[in-house]
């Protein structure tokens, strides 16, 4: 065994985010998200920044017990460590924040990634080496599971970094295909499933929406209502109640731009009455659906006022030019527009037309 030596790095920052209502899990360094074909990080845990590298030439007497380890607030739910870091308290911390999720893929994912971040950073000449060696420290009785699945984790790195130009090229649905029979290759089918349920889960989402627009000779309410289904079997309770507080990309709001044809086919009141059903139906409550009507309202006084103020600003082009123009374009938008009017002067002085645009009801 490689004597261990106290870290010269002097803190280490814990996210209790408590406000959040989630696990939290410490990383050895921080760095850009993942992207979405790579292999993913558990979705129920959140970074935090890394403990510094134990120096291996030394033994410590006696590691500090990490209950014992000077702690500074620094507010927003944060803590940072003071002091230094043996190798046995970096493996204590693996097993406090990542020990009771060892039984999923994903909490093993999770572990690997962080571990792999910290000793390609700490140990750059044999951080596969010292990657085994924590891992044997930590959890002895499943080192050699995590090492196998850090080794088709690496693989898999590999195969995505020479491939990922050819990747670009394929259409959605392709891509995915091979995405999925690489990584069950790699993988196992079933480790893989797991692994990418989330991705897995929105791309079928995804599909239904993209279907949507395609199914027009389907009644809107029967796709609602499979669409509807497919949502609430597929997403926890949670994300439906909390995505009424993410209105650029709810699942009715997804829906709602994929069936802009039959609205605007629709009179104001059978419209107004299935924007309400359909964010009723994917997961909006009463109160949201109230506001968001309001909120809708507004908008139909503001295009009625920009429809009315287009047709004005025909009448004026065609039959006035120079400063005349210019002054009664003037007084047409103030008397329209209100508070919009110095806004869409600039937009026109740009070369674009808000009110000739195609409105997309129930979002804008």
């Amino acid at each position: 065994m490689r004597s261990r030596n106290l870290a010269t790095s002097k803190y280490f920052i814990i996210s209790l985010a408590a406000t959040a209502g989630i696990a939290f899990v410490y990383s050895f360094v921080s760095e850009p998200p993942a992207a979405e074909a790579e292999t993913p990080r558990n979705a129920q845990h959140i970074e935090e920044t890394a403990p510094p590298a134990p120096s291996p030439q030394q033994q410590p007497e006696s590691p500090a017990p990490l209950a014992n380890l000077d702690r500074q607030n620094m507010g927003e739910g944060a803590s940072v460590v003071m002091g230094d870091l043996s190798f046995e308290q970096v493996v204590a911390l693996m097993q406090k924040h990542h020990g009771a999720d060892l039984d999923t893929a994903l909490g093993q994912i999770d572990l690997i990634n962080a571990l792999l971040s910290y000793v390609r950073h700490q140990y750059p000449d044999n951080w596969r080496e010292m990657m085994t060696e924590f891992l044997e420290a930590a959890f002895p009785g499943m080192a050699t599971e995590l090492v196998q699945l850090a080794d088709n984790h690496l693989e898999y790195e590999e195969w995505r970094r020479l491939g990922a130009s050819d990747l670009l090229q394929l259409d959605p649905e392709e891509r995915m295909e091979v995405l999925m029979k690489h990584r069950a290759e790699i993988f196992g089918k079933e480790v893989a499933e797991e692994l990418w349920q989330h991705q897995i889960r929105d791309y079928k989402t995804q599909k239904a929406i993209d279907n949507l627009a395609a199914e027009s000779n389907r009644p809107l309410d029967e796709r609602l209502e499979e669409f509807s289904t497919l949502v609430h079997q597929e997403y926890p309770e949670d994300v439906m109640r909390n995505q009424s507080m993410a209105l650029g990309d709810s699942f009715a709001n997804k829906f709602l731009a994929a069936t802009q044809d039959e609205l605007r086919d629709m009179s104001p009141h059978e419209r107004r009455e299935t924007i309400a059903r359909t964010r009723r139906s994917l997961g909006y409550n009463e109160r949201a659906i109230e506001n968001l009507a309001r909120l809708d309202r507004t908008r139909d006084r503001r295009w009625e006022a920009g429809e009315t103020y287009m047709q004005t600003r025909q009448e004026i082009t065609s039959n006035y030019e120079g400063e005349e123009r210019q002054r009664r374009l003037n007084e047409a938008r103030r008397n329209l527009l209100g508070a919009e009017a110095d806004i869409i002067r600039q937009e026109e002085e740009a070369g674009y037309f808000r009110y000739q645009q195609e409105r997309t009801y129930g979002l804008h």
